[in-house]
């Protein structure tokens, strides 16, 4: 949330921040510009005031339509600056040093975003010639931090996003419910990419639609050539994001076509053991590595190993339990079990549950995942599908 950004810049005594994009927006630069659809720019945020977009002439209109504070970058003396300066990075240094005193900025500046590394590596030395006290900030992105939690709006965008995601996976199920020995995975992953872009989304890495022996590495995409085959399991992993506002979705299911060996069967329903677990207890004000630890708690009890008992595991659950969705496919909140991971589970947070078993080397893998909204009283999910087998 926009506030949150607010209080974290007070925290850390930061009286501006500044956000550059070049050519390709990255998550900070939409969040905090409203999705401005401009190829350059630079969003600055100062405690308690909207952000500022300043940009070039071509895309003025594109900056305006964002309701934000727009200027041009000539204002403050871009092309001059350019001109002269001695490289790059002294030439930023100069430029966003008049940003800042044109807004009555106070002397501590912090910089946050993708930015070429090569047209900034020296830019903190060459501000701090000029007077001001860059924030280091050790590796911590207040941007992502401020944007855990979610305003009513972007729920309600991520929410469409799931409702348009179920409309692909229903047409998977139908597909498989009407299989024929001639059905390839590569059939499955054409009408999966063909339908996201058809509902206004898009694909932003390859979906995961595997079977058998790949179904038991996680993130294994699946071999597209090979026939869909009854009695392995099959993983659909779908994660689209829309084409305008930028927000993701996540769901997984496996399904299995024919006869359900009993192996299977039983690895499934402890997987959604672990699931059910972990949605019915999460609760606002608890740490989300808390769930993981509850979840390794049960798969080990039956046997299994886990990333906690064995970090180097391939067998058994070998992954977190989830992971924050937004803006990015993998946001805050952590669910790792690392020392360093305190964060919270919050009001407003839109997070993944997704517990599986893999053994690849017996041709099975099990995920189940949905999106969920983090409510006072716990969790509410953005999906609607059921969690069988049987598609």
């Amino acid at each position: 949330m926009l506030r949150d950004l607010d209080l974290l810049l007070r925290e850390r005594h930061i009286d501006t921040v500044i956000v550059p994009m070049h050519e390709a927006m990255h998550p900070s630069f939409r969040w905090l510009t409203r999705g401005a659809k401009v190829t350059r720019g630079y969003a600055v945020k100062m405690p308690e005031r909207d952000p500022l977009l300043v940009t070039y002439p071509m895309e003025r209109e594109e900056a305006k339509a964002t309701g934000l504070e727009v200027r041009l970058a000539a204002e403050f003396g871009y092309d001059q600056i350019f001109r002269t300066a001695a490289n790059g990075s002294e030439a930023y240094a100069e430029f966003f040093t008049n940003i800042l005193r044109d807004l009555g900025s106070g002397d501590s500046v912090a910089f946050f975003g993708n930015v070429p590394v090569q047209l900034y590596l020296g830019l903190a030395d060459g501000m701090e010639r000029r007077g001001w006290r860059v924030h280091r900030a050790n590796g911590e992105d207040l941007i992502q931090l401020a944007r855990k939690r979610k305003e009513a709006w972007e729920i309600d965008a991520i929410r469409s996003v799931g409702e348009r995601t179920e409309q692909v996976v229903d047409g998977v199920r139908e597909m498989l419910r009407n299989w024929a020995p001639s059905l390839t995975l590569g059939d499955l992953k054409r009408f999966v990419s063909t339908e996201i872009v058809r509902l206004g989304m898009i694909e932003d890495h390859d979906t995961i639609l595997s079977q058998g022996h790949d179904a038991g590495v996680p993130h294994a995409r699946g071999d597209a050539s090979a026939l869909v085959r009854p009695s392995v399991p099959i993983v659909l992993d779908i994660f689209p994001a829309d084409k305008n506002s930028g927000y993701f979705f996540d769901l997984t299911r496996t399904f299995c076509i024919g006869p359900i060996p009993e192996e299977l069967r039983r690895l499934h329903g402890h997987v959604f053991e672990a699931f059910i677990r972990a949605r019915d207890a999460m609760r606002p004000g608890t740490l989300a590595s808390s769930y993981q630890t509850l979840v390794c708690d049960y798969f080990e009890s039956l046997g299994y190993e886990t990333v906690r008992s064995n970090p180097r595991t391939l067998s058994g659950y070998v992954h977190g339990l989830g992971h924050g969705v937004g803006l990015e496919i993998h946001e805050k909140p952590s669910f790792s079990l690392h020392s360093t991971n305190r964060d919270p589970i919050e009001v407003g947070d839109i997070v993944t549950i997704e517990p599986g078993l893999y053994f690849p080397e017996r041709e099975l893998g099990v995920r189940i995942e949905d999106t969920f909204v983090v409510t006072e009283e716990g969790v509410e999910t953005l999906c609607r599908g059921d969690y069988g087998l049987e598609p």
